[in-house]
């Protein structure tokens, strides 16, 4: 009877340890389940805001690179009337670095900031063909001058080499005939070199009008220019949640705009003058 009764008591000390064994695994099974879940979640939220990061970053160095490349191509453009451009056919890295940073943002932007840099490319890239349109005629007249230049230091060559055969003549027999004939050709020469020279102030005249209508051309574009520029300077605060006043932005960069002109004007109007009075 005892012994019935101790192995009752056995076999539920051992249900109930098992049962509390069983409980406190399955407590830890759900514990970890939850941990698992948990770390999970926080891992997706770490690779999402590590995306992010990288998106942003991606993106304000694009538009950084943008800013400044478009900035680069601005100096350009505005002394392109007094440059030389590549004769091989190869394009200026200020432009094609130009197009190749705003087509960049096509691939971090949204769709409006993608609009408006399309817009600022067709404006830049239509207002420096003109302005090469505008300086072509200066530059052939520039290898007009070259060629000139290579004429009178042939002919001042073949004056030299004259002097010297005049001086050795005299030396050697002062009736050679051929000292009517050197000098008579060294006469020719100087006329002719006096000729290239006129002919060359002229080209040189003609070379300077033809410059000023491409600056003029230049000039007459920057105000759009200007603005295009605006436009995507507030896009890419925009874009980089960078807030501002837009239309206070919109106005102070436009009286800036403005008064540049308005001085540059000026100062081309004097130098201008100043050019005109020793021209004449």
């Amino acid at each position: 009877m005892v012994l019935a009764i101790l192995t009752k008591i056995m076999n539920s000390t051992f249900f109930a340890t098992i049962a509390g064994a069983f409980v406190a695994l399955v407590g830890v099974i759900l514990t970890l389940r939850a941990n698992q879940r948990n770390f999970e979640t926080n891992l997706r939220e770490e690779r999402e805001k590590a995306r992010e990061e990288r998106e942003f970053l991606a993106k304000h160095k694009a538009i950084l690179s943008a800013a400044e490349s478009v900035t680069r191509f601005l100096n350009y453009y505005m002394t392109l009337s007094d440059r030389e451009l590549p004769k091989d056919g190869t394009i200026p890295d200020e432009v094609s670095e130009m197009a190749v940073t705003l087509n960049r943002l096509h691939f971090y932007c949204d769709m409006d900031t993608i609009k408006q840099s399309i817009a600022m490319s067709q404006i830049l890239s239509r207002s420096y063909t003109q302005a090469v349109k505008a300086k072509m005629p200066s530059m052939f007249i520039a290898e007009d001058i070259k060629v000139i230049d290579l004429q009178i230091a042939a002919m001042e060559k073949m004056n030299s080499q004259l002097q010297q055969e005049i001086v050795a003549l005299l030396s050697a027999d002062y009736s050679s005939p051929l000292l009517v004939s050197h000098r008579q050709q060294l006469a020719n020469n100087f006329k002719s070199i006096a000729e290239l020279h006129a002919k060359k102030t002229d080209l040189i005249k003609a070379k300077y009008h033809a410059t000023e209508v491409c600056r003029d051309v230049i000039i007459k574009d920057l105000k759009e220019v200007y603005e295009a520029l605006c436009n995507v300077l507030l896009m890419a605060r925009r874009e980089l949640a960078f807030p501002i006043d837009e239309r206070e932005y919109t106005t102070m960069l436009t009286q800036v705009t403005e008064s540049t002109r308005a001085n540059v004007e000026s100062l081309l109007d004097e130098i201008r003058t100043e050019i005109t009075q020793k021209l004449q």
